[in-house]
């Protein structure tokens, strides 16, 4: 069955002389109520036919006459607006949302190509603070979203798990007396507190610096105690992350950290300095990027050490040659912009064409009130911010005291509360753009009314509970799913009412909203549809009563597909479908 868009496509491309292809991409959606169904700018003629947009619009539809499901052709300030017969429109999208259910919305876009999504990346022997939320979460959501449009995806979780931060850890590890066989059950909390009494401590002494970076040069070279007390960091912060991680239904298929990239530091320096990239400034190795307007690159520090950047290299080498990557994402906020610039610069003088598919995907800051009052982001070692842990805990209690207030007999209210508690924090920052920085307001996030996770998974339990109601007149155990039986007997031109079809036209929308979110790289446009999808049922459902209704078997199809949109968009975005609150 070919979609409206391809149809409107073929109607134009006899006249626009442009392929049907290119056509059917640029139809919008009309940005208010009456303006039709689909909308085709007429902008992009203008030069090459040399007459205004609004003439252009004009002449085309004296030149098209309606036919088939298009009922009318209008133009409008430049625009070409394309009316459908609402009985067929509802047919063709409530009937493709039950053909395809949980695949409702996915592509072939991505077909035979890979993508690999670096995100999350926090340091190892730390805790998660609450803003690493944000791109933990912008990067699942993508990593899901690229799923649906046909592409492979490899999810890197590439960990900070080197550097002389682990030198300080060990020195302050052995300072206080500690051996190996104190490990045992030492928890991330331990090792956060070692990192904060070293920072104590070196402001008394100042030689416990170079204490830390002696340690980590001895550990680079591979000192033996120095690595099994390393590893033994890694695997008890690698524990909390994944305990974490898993609240917030995130997953990785790899953990290579820039530990994993030290044995490949000789190959990575070797061929830099074979290429005429790599000289010494002040008994330091570096790439001078002066030419190019950037900072040199600091490879190698005058003690051997490696650094971030040298790490960064060898890894986009690697996962080219490992992934075979078509576009390789590096989510990371906004501040650290010139590395990635730097990092583009060095792979591309290294005669790598691919650099084009590396990509910085920039976020803004999420941002706290601090004990002043004003708007700042904490820091995790030095304990002035908020541990993720710590806040989805404070979610979950403050949605538990609202369920024992309203719902006392919910079914397990301690998962319930947490599944709200982590859909409210996730939805707060993803329903913002990416790059737009972000001021994280309890109140606004736990709210059950207006533009909040607790707002749109409620509607999703309104359509929930409708079928499950459905179910229970017959004495079923499980909830009636209309969308996944028989289509006879429905009757489409049964949604008369303005908000069934706003819904229905919502609903339509899920392919489009994804190719936005994917083309900005941002699940903002998702989180937004999502909230489209939640006032369109909330609206849907206080004008038109399904159970009872003479409406009744068209009404409950439009509530399951609604359910399926809506979990799927949900899901998309890290926040937990939940069916009953």
């Amino acid at each position: 069955m070919k979609t409206y868009k391809e149809e409107i496509a073929e109607l134009l491309a006899p006249h626009v002389g442009l392929p049907a292809s290119e056509i059917r991409d640029a139809l919008t959606l009309p940005q208010h109520d009456g303006h039709g169904h689909f909308s085709f700018p007429c902008f992009p003629l203008a030069k090459r036919l040399r007459k205004a947009p609004p003439v252009i619009a004009q002449e085309l539809a004296t030149a098209i006459p309606a036919q088939g499901e298009i009922e009318k052709i209008e133009p409008l300030n430049g625009y070409l607006n394309f009316f459908i017969n609402e009985s067929d429109f509802a047919r063709r999208t409530l009937s493709l949302i039950a053909a395809q259910g949980a695949n409702y919305g996915a592509t072939d876009r991505g077909n035979g190509k890979t993508v690999v999504i670096d995100y999350s990346s926090p340091n190892m022997g730390k805790e998660l603070a609450f803003h690493h939320l944000r791109g933990t979460m912008i990067g699942n959501s993508l990593s899901r979203l690229y799923r649906h449009a046909g592409f492979q995806v490899v999810r890197i979780n590439h960990l900070g798990d080197w550097g002389t931060s682990y030198g300080k850890l060990i020195v302050m590890f052995l300072r206080e007396g500690l051996r190996e066989s104190d490990l045992e059950g030492m928890s991330i909390e331990r090792l956060n507190a070692l990192y904060k009494a070293f920072e104590n401590a070196a402001r008394e002494d100042a030689t416990l610096e170079d204490q830390a970076r002696e340690t980590f040069q001895q550990l680079e070279a591979g000192h033996a105690r120095y690595q099994g007390l390393w590893a033994a960091f890694r695997d008890i912060t690698l524990h909390e992350l994944q305990r974490i991680y898993g609240f917030l239904n995130v997953q990785f298929d790899h953990y290579t950290g820039e530990a994993f990239f030290v044995a490949h530091m000789p190959k990575t320096l070797a061929e830099l300095e074979s290429k005429g990239l790599m000289t010494r400034s002040q008994g330091a190795d570096i790439v001078d990027l002066t030419a190019h307007n950037m900072p040199p690159v600091l490879l190698r520090k005058s003690d051997g050490a490696t650094l971030y950047i040298t790490r960064d290299i060898a890894a986009a080498v690697y996962r080219k040659e490992n992934y075979a990557f078509d576009r390789c994402l590096y989510i990371v906020d906004n501040g650290q912009s010139l590395h990635f610039q730097q990092l583009n610069k060095v792979l591309e003088l290294m005669g790598y064409a691919w650099h084009k598919e590396v990509e910085h995907v920039p976020f803004g800051l999420v941002l706290i009130k601090g004990e002043d009052g004003g708007w700042e982001k904490g820091k995790t070692r030095s304990g002035q911010s908020s541990l993720l842990k710590d806040v989805i805990t404070a979610a979950q209690e403050k949605i538990l005291g609202i369920i024992n207030e309203k719902n006392p007999d919910a079914k397990d209210k301690e998962t319930l509360a947490r599944q709200i508690g982590v859909g409210a924090l996730v939805f707060s920052e993803l329903k913002n753009r990416r790059l737009n920085d972000i001021r994280f307001e309890w109140d606004k996030a736990l709210s059950f009314e207006g533009d909040s996770g607790p707002y749109v998974q409620n509607a999703h339990v309104r359509l929930c509970s409708i079928l499950r109601k459905s179910a229970e007149r017959f004495g079923k155990s499980e909830p009636d799913h209309p969308a996944a039986g028989s289509l006879d007997g429905i009757d489409f031109g049964k949604f008369p009412e303005p908000q069934a079809q706003t819904l229905i036209r919502s609903l339509s929308l899920f392919a489009d909203r994804i190719r936005n979110a994917i083309d900005a790289n941002d699940p903002c446009p998702i989180a937004q549809y999502a909230l489209e999808i939640a006032e369109g049922t909330h609206s849907f459902l206080h004008v038109c009563r399904a159970l009872g209704s003479a409406e009744e078997k068209e009404r409950l199809f439009l509530v399951d597909c609604a359910r399926i949109v809506l979990g799927q968009a949900l899901a998309m975005i890290g926040v937990p479908p939940i069916e009953s609150m």
